[in-house]
């Protein structure tokens, strides 16, 4: 039958929309892709200045010049910080109160950052106030609470050509013990963890194809192992958190490491990245995403060095440091030689080891506490954490004001107690700190006069054996007027004894008023070297005349040990007694209450 031109014009013409449907929408469409890049760094702490290594490795405008040359790369470019960005900074920053840190930040655009614990250094009403009032980017801390409810902004949402990208920041749990309870009266820091997969799901159903942890907190190894160890609170992190996190960019403990591990219904493998510290690196994670789901994540940490700086932040730092040397040149007194930090074999620092300038600045700050109505102090401790810098002799052994806040950048003030010898002991004790904690000990500078006997093998709570001062046994009973800082006083570094503090006086100086006031006084100075905690194993024999530095009697712990085994072999017999207290350097003493 012939068709009439009607039906044939109608049929003709639907075969050619049937055409075109079928070239708009094969079968198999290709899937839609888009590569994300995220660069991230940690604990760059004000390192404003690049070290003066050849080439300079760091810095703040190089760190802006390397951010620029790989947004260029790739416009889906986000910047991100693990926290720490302030405190414990250089005198170039820190005589500002790091506001030419916060102004780098906001040059180079940061996106987002986890609040780190040192950003509570000054109080969380600082972080909450100046701080955020100078930062034109969110601090997030998902676990940081204050009457039960968020004390932060807990998630950061931006889309990226069309893809939405969620971060968590979460912080180290150990906050509390890190930084002076007073100024974080009411704040409580929650596990981050549950916290992190909590805020984590509600991106997820709130359409995030991409979920970045953002966690202050960090593996003490380097080694992919070391770094997943459930033992451990980073570790934790790594193992317990869900699917709906597609990777992690960890600090607080300074390390570099890069890791990847499967991820049940993950669809690829979790990245956890760390990039040491002080923008010496540069974290970059190039994320691919298909059909609006992570299909796969590469990430690298890349060196900052021989990078062209970035004018405009070159000029900024340029700024800060011509204002801070006008008072950093002030000379305030001299060294005969250098008084450093107890090092690692790598040349880093070790907080876990009797320091010589720890001790210098427990000497310091009890010769500055000594005198009556200065608060009678007959003891001093420094905890390592505070100790920020070296001194270095140089040429000339000329010492300024901002070498001087280079090794205490805090200003923490001076505060004297009244502490037992019971109290004494037990905060000796906690240098050995909390199971799961980043530095498993953290060793105490003291005083001249005082010293002690340890046995790190003994059981905890019995590891001090015994403690002199002035070469006379520590009584238990007695009481010790005590300097310290206020991070100490309020218990920081999980020392609760010397929290416990009573009877508390303070001079109104901080802790560089009066290292800057003993430089002037007693130029040039020369450090004692001498060690004051000694290994048991070293030791010479309670009350064996050691004078000053003679660790005296046992006070407790190894003392009662002693007692009962010499109480046995006496129901033995008096040779073998006297035997085994001659080999084994035991005296009888009265146990400790």
């Amino acid at each position: 039958m012939r068709k009439s031109p009607l039906r044939a014009f109608g049929a003709a013409t639907g075969a050619a929309l049937l055409a075109m449907g079928a070239m708009a929408t094969p079968a198999s469409a290709a899937p839609a892709t888009t590569e994300i890049q995220i660069l991230g760094f940690n604990d760059f702490h004000g390192r404003l200045e690049a070290t003066t290594a050849t080439p300079p490795v760091g810095g703040a405008a190089q760190l802006a010049g390397l951010i620029n040359s790989l947004r260029t790369e790739n416009p889906n470019t986000l910047v991100v910080s693990a926290g720490d960005n302030i405190g414990a900074s250089p005198f170039i920053s820190a005589v500002q109160q790091d506001k030419p840190t916060l102004e780098f930040l906001n040059a180079i655009d940061l996106d987002v950052s986890a609040v780190g614990n040192h950003e509570f250094d000054k109080g969380f009403a600082d972080l909450d106030g100046r701080v955020n009032d100078l930062a034109n980017f969110p601090y997030l801390g998902a676990n940081v609470y204050k009457g039960g409810s968020p004390a932060l902004e807990e998630s950061f949402v931006k889309t990226v050509d069309g893809v939405k990208v969620g971060f968590v920041g979460v912080v180290t749990e150990e906050t509390a013990s890190l930084v002076s309870p007073d100024g974080i009266a009411g704040i409580e820091f929650k596990d981050p963890t549950t916290e992190a997969n909590r805020v984590a799901a509600k991106l997820k159903a709130e359409g995030a194809a991409l979920v970045v942890l953002l966690a202050h907190e960090g593996s003490e190894a380097t080694d992919c192992a070391g770094v997943a160890n459930e033992a451990t609170d980073f570790g934790k992190i790594v193992k317990g958190a869900s699917a709906n996190i597609n990777a992690i960019v960890s600090a607080h403990t300074h390390r570099e490491y890069n890791c990847s591990y499967p991820v049940t219904g993950l669809g690829h493998e979790r990245v956890v990245l760390q990039s040491g510290q002080y923008g010496a690196l540069l974290g970059q994670l190039n994320i691919t995403v298909t059909d609006g789901a992570v299909t796969a994540i590469e990430a690298e940490n890349v060196p900052v060095s021989g990078i062209t700086p970035d004018p405009a932040v070159a000029e900024l730092v340029a700024k800060a440091k011509a204002e801070a040397d006008v008072i950093g040149l002030v000379e305030v007194g001299e060294i005969t030689a250098d008084i450093t930090r107890a090092k690692n074999a790598d040349g880093s620092e070790n907080r876990g080891a009797e320091s010589t300038l720890g001790n210098f600045i427990a000497d310091v700050q009890f010769e500055q506490t000594k005198a009556d109505g200065r608060g009678g102090a007959q003891i001093a401790f420094m905890n390592p954490g505070g100790l920020r810098d070296d001194l270095l002799k140089g040429d000339d052994g000329v010492v300024t004001y901002a070498d001087l806040a280079a090794v205490q950048p805090f200003a923490n003030d001076l505060v004297t107690v009244t502490l037992t010898g019971a109290q004494i002991k037990s905060a000796l004790e906690q240098q050995w700190q909390p199971a799961g904690s980043s530095r498993p000990y953290l060793h105490l500078g003291v005083s001249k006069g005082f010293s002690y006997v340890f046995d790190p093998d003994a059981a905890a709570g019995s590891r001090i054996v015994r403690m002199t001062l002035n070469g006379t046994a520590i009584d238990p009973a007695g009481t010790y007027r005590v300097t310290i800082n206020s991070f100490l006083a309020s218990g920081g570094d999980n020392f609760a004894a010397l929290g416990e503090g009573t009877n508390r006086t303070t001079t109104g100086d901080n802790d560089l008023t009066m290292l800057v006031a003993y430089f002037e006084a007693n130029s040039p100075i020369t450090a004692d070297t001498a060690k004051r905690a000694v290994h048991v194993d070293d030791a010479p024999p309670a009350g064996g005349g050691g004078g000053g530095d003679d660790p005296g009697l046992p006070v407790t712990g190894a003392a009662t040990t002693g007692i009962v085994t010499v109480g046995l072999l006496l129901l033995i017999g008096g040779v073998v007694a006297a035997y085994f207290a001659r080999r084994r350097r035991v005296v009888l003493t009265t146990p400790e209450d």
